[in-house]
């Protein structure tokens, strides 16, 4: 018993006390978040384009509130056969009969069918050489009951059909992604869970302990899986699970093997009870430093106004704090109750003495610190050499929707894209508004002009306006021409997407020859704006679409990147300087993080924009690395590098307090942590590495990132360059400045 025991101490006392009760609650916990993992997933959404306050946000919100009218969600079904064209009996016959079984699903508003007129922003629905088509379809629900039509529609398009029809839209494409996510969560935890185990049982020696971190990984990812769905979030990014399930199974893991190498290290100088009140106020106060600091980090993600990094944030946020509560409570808890069952199934008396001294990394340490310069510019030449490729990185906004391949809504955009258009379904929107209340016939006569002008512009494969209509159907672009159009109950379905019921705005829809995420489309929409600025100014013209919405992200992720970086450097040097009570470790933690980070940026850009790795990890190089993963790497792994940073410098104080001098201190350190570190980082890899035979190609991009940096933060940061540094500070490393008297 310490004479003042630490509120670390004086809590885990009273968790060990409390033990049984809470492992009761903690698996009433799991359980009710496996029974919520449906719900979650069933939130799932396409990726979360929007910007808040952007002009696209704007327009998309003056879309819905204006033009949804009584549709609520379109879909399409894209018809193909490489043996009949449209026009023959069997392909006309089959279309037909699946068509008329479509229109009798309840929630169908209206079947477009490519065999009858209809406004659609594509003009003819067939390719040039008329062996795909496709038929739009109107649905006047959505949420759960666009999901029930979706199955239906699905239940009557797939068997054995003359032609190929695939279903894609909104809900379509949900439920394919949702069903890849799901897919890949298996075959991550599949890939990697089974080598964690074999490591951990090289670690520990025994099944139970092996078990231990693996156990809590899991459920810190379910659970958060759980929250994510009880906190009430409508949409939630697709990515956000294979982000959660990455951080929350590799972090799991990390805390609960330091906090359990201590506890076992500590068993053979004190009681079990003992042992693991110090592992607590050690590892375990390590382990929540490490944590906030990581959740302070991503708090820099929240200066980038995009919900997908709002999504990205929360629920990683949440997992990390799930995390820690279970790394405080349920462990130590778990720990206690088993006692000495702990070595049960064990393979040997003892793990090898991994908890004990190791002899070899301690002449390693002294090796290193007799020799720092040598050493220092060998480190720093290696790190230049993985950094220089990160000056040629190119930046995309990819929707991926190549991912989807496999599925029906990945097949018909596929044949929509190669046979009719790239862009056919996600066009732009221009909407124009009146002045006065109600469209005149100037402004009809103005979006004639607009209308004309992009018919022109080489980037644009059709363009369809409510001019358009009033000139092909009634001859007349005039107000009362619009009027007694709007009166006329056939066309009211095709003009509210047209016109809305107060006949105050209209949108121009657009159709690009290229997709949404191409280069060449962004630079349309950043001409486009040029071209109509100033009326964009005055609130007449409004662009909105998939690409405006691409282009808004990737210029918010562009600017403020640099901002991000800057939050989350302060935040984490104001952390480390609190809990080391120092000004130069703090700042070395930065450089070396910097420089790590960049470094798997560098090979990141070697591997997916060259497209060194498109064979070993089954990818299609885009020659561009997902716009928003450099931020989004930097903030997840300057928080995990800071795991190993307290870790190892925690130790290096410890040591020093006992009375050792610096250099001593620094061997003994990192002969006490290496071991730990190496084998914490070389889990965390695997856990990266088994995302990347994922399907999406942003979560291949970040794993790969992610498990380049843990390694060499483990390896050349933690074991080489670090010691080095605190060797030539000397002194300095605990200098902070005083309050004057």
């Amino acid at each position: 018993m310490y004479k003042k025991e630490s509120l670390y101490g004086r809590f885990s006392r009273k968790v060990i006390n409390q033990s049984k009760t809470i492992l009761v609650l903690w698996v009433f916990f799991f359980l009710a978040s496996l029974l919520l993992a449906p719900a979650f997933f069933s939130r799932l959404t396409p990726p979360q384009l929007s910007v808040k306050g952007s002009p696209s946000f704007m327009a998309e919100s003056l879309w819905e509130k204006e033009f949804s009218g009584q549709i609520e969600e379109q879909a399409m079904i894209v018809f193909h056969s490489d043996r009949y064209r449209a026009d023959a009996i069997e392909y006309k016959q089959a279309v037909e009969g699946v068509l008329e079984e479509v229109e009798r699903i309840d929630g169908i508003y209206k079947v477009i069918s490519p065999y009858e007129d209809g406004l659609t922003v594509t003009g003819a629905p067939y390719s040039a050489d008329g062996h795909t088509s496709f038929a739009l379809l109107l649905m006047e629900d959505e949420g759960k009951e666009a999901i029930r039509i979706d199955g239906e529609i699905r239940g009557i398009i797939e068997g054995n059909k003359p032609i190929e029809m695939y279903l894609t839209g909104r809900t379509a494409t949900i439920n394919d992604l949702t069903a890849m996510v799901r897919k890949d969560l298996t075959v991550a935890e599949r890939t990697a869970l089974p080598v964690v185990m074999v490591i951990l049982l090289f670690v520990f020696g025994s099944a139970v302990a092996a078990v231990i971190p693996i156990l809590l990984g899991l459920a810190g990812v379910f659970i958060t899986f759980g929250l994510l769905a009880i906190l009430g979030f409508e949409n939630i990014d697709i990515f956000v699970p294979s982000v959660v399930s990455m951080i929350g199974l590799g972090l799991g893991i990390d805390y609960s093997l330091f906090i359990l190498m201590r506890y076992k290290e500590e068993c053979e100088k004190a009681d079990r009870t003992e042992a693991l009140v110090k592992a607590m106020t050690t590892s375990g106060k390590s382990v929540i430093m490490s944590g906030l600091t990581v959740m302070a980090s991503l708090v820099g993600l929240l200066v980038i106004k995009a919900s997908l990094f709002v999504n990205i944030a929360l629920g990683t946020f949440i997992s990390i704090g799930v995390l820690l509560s279970l790394s405080v409570t349920f462990l130590p808890a778990l720990l206690h109750v088993l006692g000495d069952r702990i070595d049960y199934l064990s393979f040997r008396k003892k793990a090898s003495g991994n908890h004990q001294p190791k002899e070899k990394l301690y002449r390693w340490t002294k090796h290193i610190l007799d020799r720092p310069g040598f050493f220092l510019w060998c480190c720093l030449l290696l790190l230049i050499l993985m950094i220089f490729p990160a000056f040629s990185l190119q930046l995309k906004t990819d929707i991926s929707d190549k991912a989807l391949e496999g599925y029906s809504s990945g097949k018909a955009n596929d044949l929509l894209a190669r046979h009719i258009s790239p862009g056919i379904y996600a066009p732009v929107y221009l909407i124009y508004k009146s002045d006065d209340g109600s469209l005149t016939d100037k402004d009809l006569q103005r979006m004639a002009q607009i209308t004309d002008d992009l018919r022109e512009d080489a980037s644009v494969a059709n363009v369809v306006s409510v001019t358009d209509v009033l000139s092909d159907l009634l001859g007349d672009l005039s107000v009362d021409g619009l009027e007694e159009l709007a009166a006329i109950d056939d066309t009211q379905m095709g003009l509210s997407m047209l016109v809305n019921k107060e006949l105050s705005m209209a949108p121009i829809m657009i159709l690009l020859k290229d997709a949404p995420d191409e280069m060449r489309s962004i630079q349309f929409i950043e001409a486009l704006r040029n071209r109509y600025g100033d009326e964009m100014v005055w609130n007449k013209v409004y662009i909105g679409g998939m690409a405006a919405m691409i282009a808004d992200l990737h210029q918010e992720t562009i600017d403020k990147t640099p901002v991000a970086a800057s939050v989350i450097l302060v935040i984490s040097f104001i952390l480390l300087m609190l809990t080391f009570k120092s000004v130069f470790i703090p700042l070395k933690a930065i450089v070396l993080n910097l420089l790590c980070i960049l470094a798997s940026i560098g090979t990141a850009v070697l591997i997916f924009q060259y497209g060194w790795g498109e064979h070993l990890f089954s990818f299609e190089s885009t020659g561009y690395v997902q716009s928003y993963l450099p931020v989004l790497s930097f903030a997840i792994l300057f928080g995990l590098s800071m795991d190993y940073e307290v870790f190892l410098v925690s130790r290096i104080r410890e040591e020093r307090e006992k009375g050792m001098q610096d250099e001593e201190a620094i061997a003994r350190g990192i002969e006490y942590t290496g071991p730990f570190i190496t084998q914490a980082a070389l889990i965390m890899m695997v856990v990266f590495i088994a995302f990347l035979f994922t399907h999406m190609l942003e979560v291949k991009q970040l794993g790969f990132m992610l498990s380049v940096a843990v390694l060499l933060d483990a390896t050349v940061i933690r074991l080489i360059l670090v010691p080095i540094m605190l060797r030539l500070m000397g002194k300095w490393n605990w200098w902070i400045p005083k309050k004057s008297a």
